[in-house]
């Protein structure tokens, strides 16, 4: 078994951040390396580390439950895309009329 400090630089974490996660139940020691790439996998995708704790002791069949919460981060990005679509295209409109030389107030 790897020691803290070399298992925290194959995960690119501080050994606090894994003290936190043994504390919160997050890691387990039999399956520290793949329970630890795959909290990162689910970090990237801006999981809490709760919403993280409740897919790993998920008592469903694991894919489903993970395929289920990935789709519903999916759901959410798709609408916050379309949230900053709009604003980005407002954006535009209020620059062209300022570059017009006119308020975007008006």
């Amino acid at each position: 078994m790897l020691s803290i400090g070399e298992f925290s630089r194959i995960c690119k974490v501080s050994t606090k951040t894994l003290r936190y996660y043994d504390e919160i139940g997050l890691i387990k020691p039999s399956k520290q390396l793949e329970t630890m790439l795959f909290i990162n996998r689910l970090k990237q995708y801006n999981f809490s580390l709760e919403e993280i704790r409740t897919i790993i002791i998920s008592e469903q069949i694991p894919n489903e439950k993970l395929c289920l919460e990935l789709y519903k981060k999916k759901k959410e990005f798709e609408k916050q895309i379309q949230v900053y679509s709009q604003i980005t295209e407002r954006l535009n409109e209020d620059i062209s009329v300022l570059k017009q030389g006119k308020s975007i107030m008006s």
